[in-house]
């Protein structure tokens, strides 16, 4: 047992963010969203948080999203370091594909905080269900 150091594990915390502003230099800030339920009305709402990340060679930019890790205190107010460049601005598609996935996430938010409602798209499908037996009634009725 003497000499033999424990092997710790890596217990660094990490967040995924998009970088806000990277005019200082060697330093980054970076914004993390995440979603939580309000205590009093129960909605579903999005929080950003801002951390300000030691970029060593300045390799992040504006609206990159990026990787980042709890470090020691660097200065006043920078305790995470950057990882890695998860992806670059120009690289994240159309902005029709993310206003695509906006709505799909939408969708997801409230059929999370209301379990019994049906979408839209589910409630036009029961309708049309309904309606021709609700006509085939009505021509078997006239006939």
């Amino acid at each position: 047992m003497t000499g033999a150091t424990p092997q710790v594990q890596n217990k660094r915390k990490t967040k995924v963010g998009r970088v806000v502003s990277d005019k200082m230099d060697k330093t980054i800030v970076v914004s993390v969203e995440r979603l939580a339920r309000h205590p009093l009305y129960k909605r579903v709402i999005r929080l950003t948080t801002k951390f300000k990340a030691h970029d060593e060679e300045n390799d992040a930019h504006t609206g990159d999203t990026v990787l980042i890790e709890e470090s020691r205190p660097l200065s006043a107010t920078k305790r995470w370091r950057l990882v890695k460049v998860v992806a670059r601005a120009g690289e994240h598609g159309s902005p029709a594909d993310i206003i695509a996935d906006e709505a799909e996430t939408t969708e997801a938010i409230h059929a999370a905080a209301h379990p019994g409602r049906r979408s839209a798209d589910e409630a036009a499908a029961g309708e049309t269900d309904a309606d021709p037996g609700s006509d085939q009634a009505s021509e078997e009725a006239s006939a």
